[in-house]
């Protein structure tokens, strides 16, 4: 559970195979902002400021799998 940036839900909706997708932040609870792999790697901004817990690599990973999930719906 997390806050995704919108960067993260706009790649999820251009990979969706369906017309409609929404992505929900704030659901099930919050642990952290989600950022993208290029703004963990740009200090200075608010992401710098969360307590992030991920790694660049998880945006690719996060993505593909939802996207993978949306197929089989």
């Amino acid at each position: 559970p997390g806050e995704p940036s919108v960067q993260v839900g706009l790649n999820i909706k251009k990979r969706s195979p369906h017309p409609f997708t929404f992505v929900a932040g704030y659901t099930n609870g919050y642990i952290y902002y989600a950022p993208t792999a290029e703004q963990l790697k740009n200090p200075g901004c608010a992401q710098e400021d969360c307590d992030c817990l991920l790694a660049p690599q998880w945006q690719e990973i996060f993505e593909s799998a939802a996207a993978e999930m949306l197929k089989k719906l």
